[in-house]
């Protein structure tokens, strides 16, 4: 049985502003004026789906589901230190603070999380 995935994201690009006494402030980016958001469902039929939890420790890395490639994957750190996350070895890397998550449609890819202070992350993932 297929598995429909539907999931929306946005943003608000800001602009740091510095004043003379040392002090700053955040405003939204003056070349975009505007929230940016979207709604996408991955072109891929899912056929299955994994769905789980993990802890890494100091210097950990783990290759999420390492039986199977994905088309979809949401990651989330729900730690309190960074997550990087690492598509197919490819050397593609994003970088996850606390509380961050990303949702992503790619092609057959493995899903690789490493943390250098250790944290806690989830993750939904999508094979086609």
């Amino acid at each position: 049985m297929a598995v429909k995935v539907v999931y929306s994201n946005s943003c608000i690009p800001q602009e740091r502003v510095d004043f003379a006494d040392s002090t700053y402030k955040w405003y939204l980016d003056s070349d975009s004026s505007k929230k940016m958001a979207g709604r996408c469902e991955p072109t891929v039929a899912i056929t299955a789906t994994y769905y789980g939890t993990g802890t890494l420790t100091a210097g950990g890395s783990t290759l999420i589901e390492s039986r199977t490639n994905v088309d979809f994957a949401h990651v989330k750190n729900i730690g309190k230190n960074d997550l990087t996350i690492n598509l197919g070895g490819r050397g593609a890397r994003i970088l996850l603070g606390e509380d961050e998550s990303i949702a992503f449609q790619v092609h057959n890819v493995s899903v690789t999380v490493t943390s250098t202070l250790g944290t806690d992350y989830e993750y939904f993932l999508g094979e086609g």
